[in-house]
């Protein structure tokens, strides 16, 4: 029981800061874009233009798109369809949200692997996406987002507290065992105390 508590603290404390770099990514490259775009945007009015912004712009989109989802997955923000665990009892449900994180973490790792595929074939055509960046480091985010979400998605499945992906509560108070409290009640009364209530 010490070695996995261990282990969940630790990872954690990693997720944390991972969280705080992804969210630092995700503002510069957001302001990055704008300021990239409203310069481009004056410069071609003046009748000059930056050949390799747009290139540039396609690089940032890309990397917005899946730090942002690789934060999602870490909130348990993305998009859920759920249809029949509000017709059964809290604890079935916390398993079916267990198998439903591993599921997702397979996908995850699937993409991850097609991923590396695809950047082993954009370094054999060996093309430049702007300057002399070439194309496949721009696109390395692909593999490494979807192996973040499998992380993720796999820590959260095993967790001890499956955290509630309707409740406003704090993904990490659920994940180290800081809200067992609202757990046990959810054990014992079958439902959220007030505040709590999707």
């Amino acid at each position: 029981m010490r070695l996995r508590d261990a282990f969940f603290e630790a990872f954690t404390l990693l997720f944390d800061g991972l969280r705080r770099l992804e969210a630092l990514l995700l503002t510069l490259l957001l302001f990055g874009l704008m300021s990239l775009g409203l310069t481009q945007i004056v410069m071609r009015n003046l009748g000059i233009a930056l050949p390799w912004a747009d290139g540039v712009m396609r690089a940032m989109v890309l990397w917005l798109a899946m730090i942002a989802g690789v934060m999602a997955a870490g909130q348990l923000r993305h998009i859920r369809i759920n249809l029949i665990e509000h017709w059964l009892p809290p604890r079935l449900v916390s398993w079916i949200h267990r198998l439903a994180y591993l599921i997702t973490a397979g996908v995850c790792a699937v993409m991850f692997w097609y991923g590396l595929d695809m950047i082993g074939l954009e370094a054999s055509f060996g093309t430049i996406a702007f300057l002399n960046v070439p194309t496949w480091l721009v696109q390395m985010i692909v593999p490494i987002g979807f192996a973040l979400m499998t992380l993720r998605f796999v820590f959260i499945a095993l967790s001890p507290n499956v955290p509630d992906p309707h409740a406003d509560q704090a993904i990490v108070s659920s994940l180290d065992g800081s809200d067992d409290k609202y757990s046990a009640h959810l054990d014992t009364e079958g439902e959220a105390p007030p505040g709590k209530q999707s």
